[in-house]
């Protein structure tokens, strides 16, 4: 078996043009692989199995990190040494290092600050003690290095600053051949890296999440979210197998299963943190959320669904990411991967441009993927989207009809060429080629951010799975949103009231020019509107107020199943 190479400093230090190196010489090489290498070296640890079998004709593995946007632990695998030394005798292993300030700056800045932001909501401190903690864990780690390989002939250190590279060629020349090497990073990095202050700046001068909410402002709203997350009824029954983003968190067993019974390959570490096997489609919603339950609860057993599309009515209680309105069972719990406090997603960025309401431009805006209802003639969901863009695919042209009749393009159909309503698709490669067949790709725009859409009064919010992407995003910002109320219960969103915190557009949103025309009128009224919106925002971003949340709904789900309070 060939000798393997691992690099093990820390990211933001040159990885990427180690992992060039290997690979313009002809050395399979797996850099990052998108957290999965880092995942799999610490589930093999837990699992007591050997690390990286999933890539055995693999000689160089760069980037060993995972951070997730979700509820799942920070893993620095390359802090893993001893593990993967044990593991794969014989390998070579480079420190890779850069002058520690430098670092902790490229740190912040990496992701445009989304990764910092998700890095200390994990682990539960403010943005800016960051530098602090990472300064000592860059010392902790770079002497633990040079003392465990003292004396090593395979261990290797360099610094990036400093280094040439022909330097990397010969410094592990005595085992692998590197002709060839990559060019340093040019001007362009250097510029970017130059710019870096100004918004770094801003990010450590912006005050943590939850300042400045009265205890008692948390205390009712977060009772409110709880109140509005129980479902209409609990009716006792069984538990049909159903989709695969099923599962049993048995809290009391330390261990998470499939609505068949089977132990799924979760594994709780000593600090009682739920880590996934990687590679597993659905495994890592189940995973976040199985530690978002943990965290909130030392004991009970909880049933969940995060089937986007969970209507509820069906089984027993669950914990559900949606429901529809009035339906029986479902206990609403944060979308995984939507509600992620820390996740740019869910709030927003905190950066971005939001001018006052009377800056913006004095019409609404709307742009989305292809997803929805094809509705029926009472305004009633008929079949979703997606079956429409599959019969389409596969050839049927009669679906084109059932894509014109969708809410999303009927939308854009109806206000083509309006100078108040700017709507458009922004769909993925499969419905672009669906909008083709059915001669609708004139209805696309290019995708825009967060920036553009904020840069009109009035926002429109559409339903279907990704609405609740949409609407949390938009509420939070200073313009006023329009939102369809289209039936489903979301997490959060039922505090949300219409014309308190809202204008509210009918199923179809066949009366956007009516809402539009109000909302002109009542300019202050629709900066009150946004206000209050910001308002229960600001509470929803705050930590404290999350666990007060979670909490709640946990013993509200253990009393309805006849668990102990």
């Amino acid at each position: 078996m060939a000798r393997k190479f691992f690099q093990i400093g820390f990211n933001k230090c040159g990885t990427t043009f180690i992992a060039k190196l290997f690979e313009m010489n002809g050395y399979p090489t797996v850099h990052w692989a998108e957290g999965a290498l880092a995942e799999d070296i610490a589930y093999s640890k837990l699992a007591g199995s050997t690390p990286l079998q999933p890539w055995p004709d693999t000689v160089a593995f760069t980037d060993m990190e995972s951070v997730r946007y979700l509820n799942m632990p920070i893993i620095e695998a390359f802090k893993e040494f001893r593990f993967l030394d044990e593991s794969h005798p014989g390998s070579v292993f480079l420190l890779n290092t850069r002058r520690v300030e430098d670092w902790v700056v490229s740190r912040y800045m990496h992701r445009g600050g989304s990764y910092a932001r998700a890095t200390a909501q994990i682990r539960g401190v403010a943005v800016g003690d960051l530098a602090d903690l990472w300064a000592a864990e860059w010392d902790a780690h770079l002497a633990d290095c040079r003392a465990y390989f003292a004396g090593r002939a395979e261990f290797v250190e360099i610094d990036i600053d400093h280094a040439a590279p022909g330097d990397y060629r010969d410094a592990l020349a005595p085992w692998f051949d590197l002709k060839d090497c990559p060019p340093r990073p040019g001007a362009g990095v250097k510029s970017r890296r130059e710019g870096y202050l100004a918004p770094l700046s801003r990010m450590l001068e912006a005050p943590p999440a939850g300042t400045g909410i009265a205890p008692a402002d948390r205390d009712r709203i977060s009772a409110a979210i709880a109140a509005a997350a129980r479902p209409a009824t609990v009716v006792p029954a069984g538990y049909p197998a159903g989709s695969n983003h099923q599962a049993v968190v048995d809290l009391d067993r330390n261990e998470v299963r499939d609505s068949r019974g089977e132990v799924l390959p979760l594994r709780r570490s000593p600090d009682r943190v739920f880590y996934a096997k990687p590679g597993i489609a659905q495994l890592l919603r189940i995973a976040t959320t199985a530690n978002d339950i943990a965290q909130a609860a030392d004991r009970g057993v909880y049933r969940i669904d995060m089937q986007p599309g969970h209507a509820g009515g069906q089984g027993g209680a669950v914990l559900a990411a949606c429901r529809r309105k009035g339906a029986a069972n479902a206990f609403l719990w944060p979308m995984p991967w939507i509600h992620r406090l820390g996740n740019d997603g869910y709030l927003g960025r905190p950066d971005r441009v939001d001018p006052p309401f009377g800056q913006k431009l004095d019409r609404t805006v709307w742009r989305g993927d292809l997803s929805g209802h094809v509705l029926d003639g009472d305004g009633q969901p008929r079949r979703p989207v997606h079956q429409a863009v599959s019969d389409l695919l596969a050839g049927n042209p009669d679906a084109a009809a059932d894509l014109r009749a969708a809410t999303r393009v009927a939308l854009v159909l109806d206000h083509l060429g309006s100078p108040d309503v700017d709507a458009a698709l922004t769909p993925d490669a499969r419905g672009q080629r669906a909008l083709e067949r059915a001669g609708l790709s004139h209805l696309t725009a290019p995708r825009k951010g967060d920036d553009f859409l904020l840069s009109h009064r009035y926002l429109i919010c559409l339903g279907a799975t990704s609405g609740a992407e949409e609407f949390l995003p938009l509420a939070n910002s200073h313009s006023v949103v329009l939102l369809e109320e289209d039936g489903w219960d979301i997490f959060a969103r039922a505090i949300f009231q219409p014309w308190q915190h809202y204008i509210p557009l009918r199923p179809g949103a066949g009366d956007l020019a009516d809402r539009l025309a109000w909302a002109r009128a009542n300019p202050e009224a629709c900066r009150q509107i946004s206000a209050r919106a910001r308002a229960l925002c600001a509470v929803l971003a705050d930590p404290e107020a999350r666990r007060i949340q979670l909490a709640a709904i946990l013993r509200d789900y253990r009393a309805a199943t006849g668990q102990p309070a």
